[in-house]
């Protein structure tokens, strides 16, 4: 989904101020089965999600206002502890464009390596999986109480459509080596989503490209606690983002 928003910036300087208006395209996920799909978790499964992949469960549940999300557009800030991925002691992810084989996804999945080959699409010159294909085995998982499984799915998926965005209702292909990469070998995925932040927002400024797709609820939760002047100390941003 896209929302084209515009909105007015004012910029104090020694001799006027400056007023500039700014139109953005936000490229916005349906989330709504995704928050389903997470909602099919009990407390002890989501306990188990959470420490295995950090906040994501909790970005998947924040309601964004995109107006406020756009006033970011002139603003770059490194926001770790959003994601709660310390780069202090661990190994970052480096290769972004990771090949992952069929057959190694398959093995996570539990899903037959043919079942997964049929589903390939390529939208615009990226390779991935439909949203619907994999919320619907999800939901085939859920319904098995696979919740493993289920929890390997799920994060593989809000990893696709939220935490890299790239196309609407994809999970690109390239994001999925990103996952296994964490996944298999614990590496530390923040470098990446930070570049990937940092990328979008300089093809808006230097290319004057109207469409954001990043991270949009780790975005909004910066910009609540920055305009909010509130400090994020010892407290998950994002929890505190919830209440």
């Amino acid at each position: 989904m896209e929302l084209n928003i515009g909105f007015e910036i004012e910029r104090d300087s020694e001799s006027s101020n400056l007023k500039k208006k700014l139109y953005i395209q936000i490229l916005e996920n349906n989330l709504t089965g995704l928050r389903e799909l997470g909602q099919r978790l009990g407390p002890i499964q989501r306990g188990i999600f959470r420490k295995r992949y950090e906040n994501l469960f909790g970005l998947l549940e924040v309601k964004v206002q995109v107006p406020a999300v756009t006033a970011l557009a002139q603003h770059y800030e490194e926001y770790e502890k959003i994601f709660d991925l310390p780069l202090e002691g661990g190994v970052p992810y480096k290769q972004l464009e990771q090949h992952v084989s069929i057959s190694t996804l398959a093995g996570i999945t539990k899903a037959h390596p043919r079942a997964l080959e049929s589903r390939l699409v390529t939208r615009r010159g990226v390779k991935g999986f439909p949203q619907k294909y994999l919320e619907g085995y999800l939901h085939q998982l859920a319904d098995k109480e696979d919740w493993e499984t289920f929890m390997d799915v799920l994060a593989l998926v809000v990893y696709g459509v939220l935490v890299f965005t790239n196309q609407e209702d994809l999970v690109d292909y390239d994001v999925i080596g990103v996952f296994v990469a964490v996944k298999t070998r614990a590496d530390n995925p923040f470098s990446a989503i930070l570049a990937n932040t940092y990328a979008t927002l300089d093809l808006w400024h230097e290319r004057r490209k109207r469409k954001m797709a990043c991270c949009l609820p780790a975005l909004y939760v910066w910009l609540v606690f920055r305009i909010g002047e509130r400090a994020f100390g010892f407290r998950c941003p994002v929890e505190l983002a919830l209440k």
